[in-house]
């Protein structure tokens, strides 16, 4: 019975909580270097006043997936691979618009881990609710972006 309550212990134990964390982080740190990719593949496709800012928008990406990287190379994680788009969208208003629905679930994800972060480090769980909220600010930069795309939001 002992062995049985210390497999339960090592189950629920800090250790495995963080592992478990760091998993979640490194599978973010993919996709949020997919968002980077796709933002810049998108951001060839449109028009030059709108690229200047989507380009821009890619670099400040950058700068999340640095941070992120950093928080798992302290614990000797690598982050995941990026996955491919299924679709990129026919114009530029789709493209930008799935590009602002990743970065709107990446936010999402950050606040949601900065919470499970709090228990277990809250310098990470700092790190990761400041790259949220960055987010946050970037996505209303993303959203206006598109809209300049959108014919019928100009009238």
């Amino acid at each position: 019975m002992a062995t049985g309550m210390g497999f339960i212990q090592r189950l629920f134990s800090p250790v495995s909580a963080r592992a478990e964390l760091l998993e979640e982080l490194a599978v973010l740190a993919g996709r949020n270097q997919g968002l980077i990719d796709r933002l810049k593949r998108h951001a060839a496709l449109t028009s030059p006043s709108i690229k200047a800012g989507v380009e821009a928008l890619a670099e400040k990406e950058k700068s999340h997936v640095k941070v992120i990287q950093s928080i798992l190379a302290d614990h000797n994680v690598w982050a995941k691979l990026p996955e491919a788009a299924l679709h990129d969208g026919s114009s530029n208003w789709a493209r930008l618009s799935g590009d602002l629905a990743v970065i709107g679930a990446i936010a999402a994800e950050l606040r949601i881990d900065a919470l499970k972060w709090e228990s277990v480090d809250e310098d990470v769980a700092g790190k990761l609710l400041q790259l949220a909220i960055e987010d946050d600010d970037r996505e209303r930069e993303l959203r206006k972006l598109a809209l300049k795309c959108d014919a019928l939001a100009l009238d």
